[in-house]
């Protein structure tokens, strides 16, 4: 069990009021912000009162998005009495419940409890412990955050919503995602269209495009290949290894710990450009899931 506190700022309205409750972990406390501010904060910690940084975060069953370094994101200024909110990070306990939203302007804490885990033998591996700061270095967060602030166009997926819906085929997770569209190859594997079905995306692996047997140059010219009927149930649109890349081939769902997906190239970052982006591109970064 562990303690949170309300505390409510003097105003001439209300005068001085100042309580103390006990609560579960991962309940609501509220934290006053500075008199200038005017919009709510989520604060995320560990139960050592440390900040999570890039939590996965939705509200009231909207888009996901993650904290930033400082474990927080912006809730905004809104009237509602209560939110309701499920915070998940690999390594903690998910947290799901309902939140009051004071009437000023606070910080709302959710505190998410450290999942034991009993080791016959205890060892460090260099590559997995590095795998969250591998995932900052290589931009994906920074991207993620940057796509949060309205400067990019994109969908990011990140460890926690992969390791909750545990694809058997990466392609699986691509479903239904604006601006993606499969046909299937001869072989029977899907390929990634964009641009209305126009042409195919770019694939990229841990900031290198991958190509057809026959190379990036068909693609890179932004040639279409097309078939007649209905190319996602009859296979017969002449895609195959040699001429497109077969995603479930080039990966295994369960090595992938982050994608991005840029449907329009336009605004693609400089970082993961390629010879030619205007069908868009979907990167992928591989590694453990776990922090």
């Amino acid at each position: 069990m562990l303690s949170t506190a309300i505390f409510f700022k003097r105003t001439p309205m209300h005068g001085t009021i100042a309580r103390l409750k006990r609560c579960f972990v991962g309940a609501l406390c509220s934290i006053p912000l500075a008199a200038s501010a005017q919009q709510h904060k989520l604060l995320v910690v560990s139960s050592d009162s440390q900040p999570i940084a890039y939590a996965y975060v939705t509200v009231n069953g909207g888009s996901g998005v993650i904290t930033d370094e400082k474990g927080e994101i912006g809730l905004g200024a809104g009237r509602a009495k209560t939110i309701t909110v499920n915070v998940r990070r690999i390594g903690y306990a998910p947290w799901f419940g309902q939140l009051a939203m004071p009437d000023t302007a606070a910080v709302l804490r959710v505190t998410l409890g450290r999942i034991a885990q009993t080791l016959s033998t205890v060892s460090i591996s260099e590559s997995e412990s590095r795998t969250v700061l591998s995932l900052t270095m290589r931009g994906f967060y920074n991207r993620w955050e940057m796509r949060q602030k309205g400067l990019l166009s994109a969908t990011f997926i990140g460890p926690e919503e992969l390791e909750f819906r545990h694809p058997d085929k990466i392609t699986n997770v691509l479903r239904g995602l604006n601006g993606v569209s499969f046909r299937l190859s001869i072989e029977h594997e899907l390929v990634a269209f964009g641009l209305g079905g126009q042409c195919q995306m770019a694939i990229v692996v841990d900031g290198i495009e991958q190509c057809a047997s026959s190379g990036c140059q068909q693609r890179t010219h932004g040639a279409s290949i097309t078939g007649g009927g209905d190319p996602v149930r009859d296979g017969r649109g002449g895609l195959s290894e040699q001429n497109a890349v077969l995603i479930d081939r080039v990966l295994e769902a369960n090595d992938i710990s982050a994608i991005e997906i840029y449907p329009r190239g336009g605004n693609m970052p400089i970082s993961l450009q390629v010879p030619d982006p205007a069908c868009g591109v979907i990167a992928f970064w591989t590694g453990s899931r776990k922090p």
